[in-house]
């Protein structure tokens, strides 16, 4: 199973048509948005990041968002066995996804059951996945 349509990337110009040819008049493009290319473009964690915590080599919400979206649906069951600070079940949590996960170092598992308590009430501060395009409408 693969969801594509939450990780489409949208137009760059929605609404374009083609001008001739046996297509002239339809859309040159899918409406919903294009395939995401191989390469995605999402800054990582440094210190003055807003999802910065003590761990040394955290990974941002909006990696992990985009294979949740697209490998699981809404209520399914995401698991982190290496769960760190907590990233994974985030991502899970705020896309209406249920999160388990297990770590061994009291400290890093004591951030992440914080970071999900917030997350579960919208408190968790993070930085948004950004399309490559804004969307005109």
């Amino acid at each position: 199973m693969f969801n594509l349509d939450p990780v489409r990337v949208p137009q760059k110009y929605p609404g374009k048509r083609h001008y001739k040819g046996p297509n002239a008049g339809k859309l040159s493009g899918n409406p919903k948005g294009k395939n995401p290319s191989d390469v995605w473009n999402i800054p990582n964690v440094k210190a003055n990041h807003v999802e910065k915590t003590d761990h040394p080599c955290q990974f941002p919400v909006a990696l992990v968002q985009r294979l949740v979206l697209s490998m699981t649906n809404e209520g399914d069951l995401v698991l982190d066995p290496f769960m760190g600070v907590g990233t994974t079940a985030v991502a899970a949590i705020i896309n209406g996804r249920r999160a388990a996960g297990a770590e061994v170092v009291r400290h890093y598992y004591d951030l992440a059951v914080n970071r999900v308590k917030k997350a579960m009430v919208g408190e968790l501060r993070i930085r948004p996945d950004k399309p490559v395009y804004k969307q005109c409408h």
